[in-house]
Parts: C-alpha cells; structure tokens; sequence
C-alpha cells in the first residue's frame, strides 16, 4: 500500500442520492433547460425580425434618395457638431437649374458654418 494513492487518500464515498431527490433535481433542470430554450428561441426570432425591419428601412432609405435625386432635392451635408437637441434639421436646397416664381434662376442657400469653441453641455462632455 502507497500512502500517497490518490485513491486512499479520497474520502469515502457517501451513500446513494435517494432516487425521488434526484428525480425532483432532474425535473427542476430539465424544466428550466426548457426555458432556457425557450427564451433564446424567442430572442432568435426578435432579432430576426429587427433585422428584417432594419432591412426595410434601409430599403426605404435607398427609394427616398432615388426619388430626391429625380426631384432634384438636395440634403446639406452634416455640420461638424451635433446640434444641442441631437438631431440636426432636414434642408431641402433647390437644384441650381431651378427656377423661382419671378421666373430667374435660383441660387441655393450656403450651409450655416459651425460655431468655433462652442461645447455642448451635459454627459458627453468629458
């Protein structure tokens, strides 16, 4: 006999699980195995169908700048900073060859230029 045999060294093994404890157990973990289950089928399906919204809006997305582009609308490029409330306005900038109602030509509008050293206040400052 090896003092250092691992197998002498174990504890004795204990008795038995008893079989209605271990059967409880098994249905405690195979019903929240099935619910597990469930709530990631669901978070499948949610993602599928966000998915298939985002692919509809960027449809969408794609139709309205090909009907602006036949309009002959134009949007303004982005300025360089954001806008206090987040969202910066649509402009619509006639086409150069457009004309007004005097009958003469139209000349767009130029984009406003960003404010130097203005900050926007709240969180995202760091």
């Amino acid at each position: 006999m090896n003092p250092l045999d691992p197998l002498m060294l174990a504890a004795p093994s204990p008795l038995p699980v008893p079989a209605s404890y271990a059967e409880k157990a098994m249905a405690s973990l195979m019903q929240l195995h099935g619910e597990l289950m469930d709530e990631k089928e669901r978070r499948v399906e949610l993602y599928r169908r966000l998915m298939e919204k985002e692919q509809a809006l960027a449809e969408l997305k794609l139709y309205v700048k090909l009907l602006e582009e036949r309009a002959g609308v134009k949007e303004v490029p982005p300025a360089p900073e954001p806008r206090a409330g987040g969202q910066r306005p649509f402009t619509v900038v006639p086409r150069e060859d457009a004309v007004g109602a005097s009958g003469r030509p139209v000349t767009p509008v130029p984009p406003v230029p960003p404010r130097v050293g203005h900050r926007p206040e709240g969180w995202k400052v760091w």
